[in-house]
C-alpha cells in the first residue's frame, strides 16, 4: 500500500492530461513486448490520463521488404523508401502491427481503436526533396515531411473514452502515401493535441551519455544539455531522430518528454508514477518542471552539475536523483 500513497501525487498530476506514447517497432516486435506495453498503457489510462499511442514498425518493415526482394537502406536513421519499401511499410504497420497492438490493448481492458495516419486528414505530408546527409545528397524516395496535423478524429475518440492507436504512413493529399518518421509524427500529434507529455518507448533504457555503455543513462536533461550530447557524438542514428522529435515537441509547447526502455516491463509506469523514474526526462530548461502536487512547499534540493557527456553517468548521482524530492516526473 505504501507504493500507492507515494504514487498518489503523480496520479493527480496526470489525471485528465493528454499523454502521447510512441512505441518503436523493435519494442513491440514480439508478443511479450506487445503485452508488456499494453499492460502499462492500461494502467496509465485507468488512472485517468487521455492516452494516444503512436507506433512505428521498422524491424517488421525490414523483414517484409526483404521478403519482397528489396534490401532496406537506412541513412542517418531514416529509411530510403522505394515503392517496394512503401508496400512493405503499409503491410507491416496498418496491415498487421496496428491490429496486433489494438488486440493486445483490448485484452488488457483498454478501449483501443486503430487509426491510420492517412485517416481523416490526420497526417498530411509533402514529398521530401533530395537532402544532404552523411552520405551526400540523397533522394529518400516516398518519404514526406509533415505539413499539417488534424487531430479532430483523435479528439472525438478521446472525448468518448477511447485510446487511439496511430500508425504510419501519412497521406500525400493526392490519394497516395508518404513515409513519415513515427517519432516526429508522435511529436507533431502531441503538439497539436496540446499534450502534457510525450513518451518515447525505445530499445535503449533512455538517453545514454555513452552509447556503448547502458549504465551511462542520463536521468534528466535540458535541451541545451541534449544539444551538447549530440555535438559530442553521443547520439547516433535513431537517437538523433528522437532528439529532433524531442526538440519539436518541447518547442511546440509539450511540457515534458520522456525516453524509456521498451524491454523493461515496468519502465513506463515507473517513469510516470515515481520520483526516481526509469528513463530520461527532457525539459526545455533545467529544473523547469513544476513540483508535483503535495510537494510545492518543500525547499528545492540542490541539483548536481551535469556529468561530462562522454563519460558514463552513474545512476546514483544523476540529476533526477538529487532533484526528485521536489520535481514530479
Amino acid at each position: 500500500m505504501t507504493d500507492l500513497f507515494r504514487a498518489a501525487p503523480h496520479v493527480r498530476l496526470h489525471r485528465g492530461k493528454t499523454i502521447v506514447i510512441k512505441a518503436g517497432g523493435g519494442s513491440i516486435a514480439r508478443s511479450a513486448g506487445l503485452r508488456q506495453l499494453a499492460r502499462q498503457v492500461s494502467v496509465v489510462q485507468a488512472l485517468g490520463s487521455r492516452v494516444v499511442v503512436v507506433h512505428g514498425g521498422g524491424p517488421q518493415t525490414d523483414a517484409l521488404q526483404r521478403m519482397l526482394g528489396d534490401e532496406p537502406r537506412m541513412i542517418d536513421g531514416r529509411r530510403v523508401t522505394t515503392p517496394v519499401a512503401m508496400r512493405a511499410l503499409r503491410m507491416a504497420t496498418a496491415g498487421e502491427l496496428n491490429g496486433e497492438l489494438v488486440a493486445a490493448l483490448t485484452a488488457e481492458g483498454v478501449p483501443a481503436v486503430g487509426v491510420s495516419g492517412a485517416s481523416a486528414g490526420l497526417l498530411l505530408a509533402a514529398r521530401r526533396p533530395p537532402v544532404q546527409t552523411s552520405e551526400g545528397l540523397v533522394d529518400f524516395g516516398d518519404v514526406g515531411d509533415l505539413r499539417s496535423v488534424d487531430t479532430s478524429a483523435l479528439t472525438a475518440l478521446l472525448d468518448r473514452g477511447f485510446v487511439p492507436v496511430v500508425c504510419p504512413p501519412a497521406a500525400d493529399g493526392q490519394g497516395g502515401f508518404l513515409n513519415v518518421n513515427a517519432d516526429l509524427a508522435a511529436a507533431s500529434i502531441a503538439v497539436a493535441l496540446t499534450a502534457a507529455k510525450l513518451v518515447l518507448v525505445t530499445g535503449a533504457p533512455g538517453i545514454l551519455g555513452n552509447p556503448e555503455d547502458p549504465h551511462s543513462l542520463a536521468s534528466a536533461l535540458s535541451l541545451a544539455e541534449l544539444d551538447s550530447m549530440e555535438e559530442a557524438g553521443a547520439l547516433r542514428a535513431g537517437m538523433r531522430v528522437k532528439a529532433a522529435a524531442i526538440r519539436a515537441a518541447l518547442y511546440g509547447g509539450v511540457e515534458r518528454v520522456h525516453v524509456v526502455s521498451g524491454s523493461d516491463p515496468e519502465a513506463l509506469v515507473r517513469e510516470l508514477y515515481t520520483n526516481h523514474g526509469a528513463g530520461t526526462l527532457v525539459t526545455r530548461e533545467p529544473q523547469s518542471a513544476p513540483p508535483i502536487e503535495g510537494k510545492a512547499s518543500e525547499a528545492p534540493a540542490p541539483v548536481a552539475a551535469p556529468a561530462p557527456v562522454a563519460a558514463p553517468v552513474p545512476r546514483a548521482s544523476s540529476k533526477r536523483m538529487t532533484a526528485s524530492k521536489t520535481k514530479g516526473r
